[in-house]
């Protein structure tokens, strides 16, 4: 997909460039019998607005079908939590790990046998641990613990929800326009506060310049902040930017 984006974004601005040098030339020709440069003027236009049309048209598809396998990876992930601040050890058994900081922190009794899988993500790194994965065998533990969360408090150990890339990134960018206390995540979504109070749920960095627009002199910085939801989890109304799809186990 990203590299249909990449061939997409090439296409068009080797057309723009194209087009321009061409116009440029059209423009400081001189006239022709047979083809007066009128009529080539018009030739051109006719052919620029429509490979413009067929441009976009393929931009649409291509946000449709993005759209669609987010949606879909996004669904795979919906059983999944991260755990960030878990220290590394020698030969760990990460489901035994896990279970013992579930049911001691959250007083919530959690079996090995209740998880999928679980495993760190990444290489190994001297300066922190690496985040753990965790795949429950139940939508509605995974949702138990997710909003049990609020007893890791000062433990050192955080939770998020695993999010695609691309809302990944949005997460990212909110917390840096808006700042923690006014983002956070919600079954796969961002939720964000806007300067009049309302809450929306978003998906997209477009989605969030149309509620709280980047500054012209700032910006937006791509490096990765923490990935842990802040604020409150399921207070005020929340309006809906995008249409619900269905969740399916």
């Amino acid at each position: 997909m990203e590299s249909m984006k990449h061939t997409i974004a090439e296409l068009s601005e080797h057309f723009n460039s194209k087009m321009a040098e061409f116009q440029k030339q059209l423009q400081t020709s001189s006239a022709s019998a047979t083809s007066p440069a009128s009529t080539i003027a018009t030739q051109f236009s006719t052919f620029r607005s429509f490979v413009l049309t067929a441009l976009e048209g393929l931009q649409k598809q291509l946000d449709v079908l993005s759209r669609k396998q987010d949606e879909f990876e996004m669904r795979s992930r919906k059983k999944i939590l991260l755990i960030h601040g878990v220290q590394e050890s020698k030969n760990e058994k990460m489901s035994q790990v896990v279970t013992k900081i579930i049911s001691e922190n959250l007083d919530i009794p959690l079996k090995e046998d209740d998880i999928s899988h679980c495993h760190r993500l990444g290489h190994s790194r001297s300066d922190k641990p690496r985040a753990v994965l965790v795949k429950f065998k139940d939508f509605s533990l995974r949702n138990k613990i997710w909003y049990s969360k609020s007893g890791l408090k000062n433990s050192g150990i955080t939770l998020s929800e695993f999010l695609t890339k691309e809302r990944h990134s949005t997460f990212v960018a909110a917390r840096q326009r808006l700042g923690v206390s006014k983002c956070w995540t919600k079954d796969g979504y961002v939720v964000v506060v806007g300067a009049d109070g309302s809450q929306s749920r978003i998906l997209t960095v477009g989605e969030l310049n149309a509620i709280s627009p980047l500054p012209h002199d700032a910006p937006l910085s791509t490096s990765s902040a923490p990935p842990v939801s802040s604020g409150p989890s399921n207070t005020g109304k929340v309006s809906n930017i995008r249409t619900k799809r269905a969740i399916k186990k």
